[in-house]
């Protein structure tokens, strides 16, 4: 059960190596090496942490008069707000990325796309299998107090 949880922990580690390698079997990087895929998540992991905010700020305010102008609901505003944004920020960051090491990007949206959803279901993945295999089971996340007012057990 241990060997188990810790194998769910280095899945979601390699989540993003492993999203790389997928969008360069599909042909939309052009990576050499394995060392490419290594160095090219640290730029990643690099610029997401420091350069991705700023784009996404810049992005955001620079759109806001257009979808403010267009008259949009609050539904579509948040949408293109969190995931059209999000979208382009992954793209720039990609794109920097792939710049600094000298790889080839050969697709950005579908590369960009790619990374970021095989990433984020093999992070999901991991982390629901992990979940579920917690001591109590995904059937007792919730409980009653003896009151009757819901309490989440963690």
């Amino acid at each position: 059960m241990i060997l188990l949880g810790c194998l769910f922990a280095i899945l979601r580690l390699f989540a993003l190596p492993i999203s790389i390698l997928i969008a360069s079997r599909l042909g939309y990087i052009q990576i050499a090496s394995n060392w490419d895929i290594a160095y090219l998540t640290f730029w990643l992991g690099l610029f997401n942490i420091i350069i991705r905010p700023l784009i996404q700020v810049f992005l955001l305010l620079f759109s806001l008069p257009f979808i403010i102008s267009l008259g949009l609901s609050k539904t579509v505003f948040d949408l293109i707000a969190r995931y059209v944004v999000l979208f382009f920020a992954n793209s720039i960051v990609l794109y920097l990325s792939c710049k600094v090491l000298g790889i080839t990007l050969v697709n950005w949206s579908l590369a960009t796309l790619t990374i970021s959803v095989s990433a984020y279901l093999i992070s999901l993945n991991a982390s629901a299998s992990f979940v579920a295999m917690g001591p109590k089971g995904p059937s007792n996340t919730a409980s009653k107090k003896s009151d009757g007012s819901d309490v989440i057990d963690i």
